[in-house]
């Protein structure tokens, strides 16, 4: 008999179900997107519809593989985005995405009455309307009038898992709770001090579970895995051990160091996250971003218009010859500057620049970006790199992959499928029902598609990394 496992992967505007076999390949994917709302500075999401693209996508995957045939199903999805919902499963209010930032009042009136160093402490996490703390608050405040006796509170995965078992499982797991700004990751559960001060009654809160748990069965199926869309990436890439990173390289860049068993609080910005609870085992992260990355290869496209399509600036990089630095601050520097009234600059231009060295200084910043960041966490948390994972549309340029290992000084692996979100889940889900024997099986049917290792000199590479911390130096002189 034929044997599949499905991963629901709910991202920001599609929801996508992978059927994988036994070998960890995937033989089939079902996709629906869905359009964000946008109201002023409000990024909202119909909660309903994206629950229908789920199902959409599953009824499809069950007439690929009957019942009998699929032994488990995982969970990712797009982190922080807030529902409240009622007990039949119905939302309150549209959903507040993780995108939006309307809810900074609030972070902004928690800052003032100093809640923010305690926060920090318990949760790994800054005060930011990122996270689904003061989404939740502002949902609260705006229906302040009803009887929220029954009020639920969900990311997407509780929300959808909610719906898929008709209101029998209101649960989330570890990943997904340490990202809401209420979650004590030290003591894994929900800080009460910090619910008295936002004024969120736990009742609305789900129940926290080890990602590999058994969350409940949709059309007898068991549901046995649920993660956090990043950090189900990092288990996807198999970034197992203490040192071992992944970088997804999208309009911005999600960068996760898995740092064991261990909280390292950073000094310089970084969060501290759950990564993933296997039964009684917590592994955690340390995570940052950038804010440009692809956007900025965009922006050559259709701002600058040096090229037609982001794939051309692969062979213009590698046949620049001049030493060029682009700090592309669109909306300032994120980890180690936090400059958020720095502006973009170019250094070192020439009469004889073309676009060739414009669209290499724009991929290579990238790469400073990305080192900036993982120099950080080496230092922040006394860890060597390992090894780095990498995945995201500008992961394909050679190029810049080429000069993130020559910069890192280490191997980058890019593996054979772009699903490395869906993976990530789908192998915990797999493990915990016997589908996939063990990790050490699970790594050796991966399939590494190119690795990047070192070539360009320690003391080029030296060289050109000072030069890009002085041209950050000097851009946060002119504001």
């Amino acid at each position: 008999m034929r044997k599949f496992l499905f991963s629901i992967d709910q991202g920001t505007t599609s929801s996508r179900v992978l059927i994988i076999n036994e070998q960890g390949q995937i033989q089939q994917i079902f996709q629906k997107d869905f359009n964000q709302l946008y109201d002023g500075a409000k990024v909202l999401q119909d909660a309903s519809v994206v629950y229908d693209t789920v199902r959409w996508c599953l009824d499809e995957a069950f007439k690929y593989a009957i019942n009998d045939e699929v032994l488990a199903i995982g969970i990712t999805n797009q982190r922080e985005t807030t529902v409240l919902f009622d007990q039949t499963g119905i939302p309150l209010d549209y959903a507040i995405s993780w995108q939006s930032k309307h809810t900074e009042e609030i972070c902004e009136s928690w800052r003032q009455l100093g809640f923010e160093p305690y926060i920090k402490k318990s949760t790994g996490l800054v005060i930011n309307p990122y996270f689904s703390a003061s989404k939740i608050r502002y949902l609260l405040d705006k229906h302040i009038n009803k009887d929220l006796t029954n009020c639920y509170f969900g990311t997407m995965d509780t929300y959808i898992l909610y719906r898929l078992t008709s209101g029998k499982s209101f649960k989330t797991d570890v990943s997904n709770a340490s990202r809401t700004m209420l979650y004590n990751i030290h003591q894994m559960r929900y800080d009460q001090k910090i619910l008295d001060l936002t004024g969120i009654p736990k009742h609305m809160l789900p129940e926290v579970c080890p990602s590999n748990s058994l969350f409940g069965y949709y059309n007898g199926v068991p549901i046995t895995g649920i993660l956090g869309d990043q950090q189900s990436a990092l288990f996807g890439h198999l970034a197992l051990n203490p040192g071992e990173m992944k970088v997804t390289y999208g309009t911005g860049c999600f960068i996760l160091m898995n740092t064991g068993n261990k909280v390292h609080m950073s000094k310089k910005g970084l969060i501290s996250t759950v990564a993933w609870q296997i039964d009684d085992e917590v592994t955690y992260a340390l995570e940052g971003s950038i804010f440009v990355a692809g956007s900025s290869v965009k922006w050559l496209r259709d701002q600058l218009q040096v090229i037609k399509t982001a794939e051309e600036s692969e062979k213009l990089a590698m046949d620049a010859t001049h030493d060029l630095y682009f700090v592309p601050a669109f909306v300032g520097l994120g980890a180690p500057y936090w400059d958020t009234d720095v502006r973009g600059t170019m250094f070192g231009i020439t009469a004889d620049i073309d676009k060739k060295d414009i669209v290499r200084a724009t991929l290579n910043a990238v790469g400073y970006q990305v080192k900036d960041v993982v120099d950080v966490m080496i230092s922040d948390t006394e860890i060597p790199l390992e090894t780095v994972g990498i995945d995201g549309g500008l992961s394909n340029n050679n190029y810049l992959m080429q000069f993130q290992s020559d910069l890192l000084r280490c191997p980058l692996k890019r593996i054979a499928t772009p699903e490395v979100t869906g993976l990530g889940v789908a192998y915990l889900a797999g493990l915990k029902t016997g589908f996939f024997p063990s990790l050490e099986i699970i790594a050796k049917q991966a399939v590494i598609k190119q690795l990047f290792t070192p070539k360009m000199s320690l003391k080029n590479a030296k060289r050109l990394y000072q030069g890009w911390q002085k041209a950050v130096s000097i851009s946060q002189l002119y504001k």
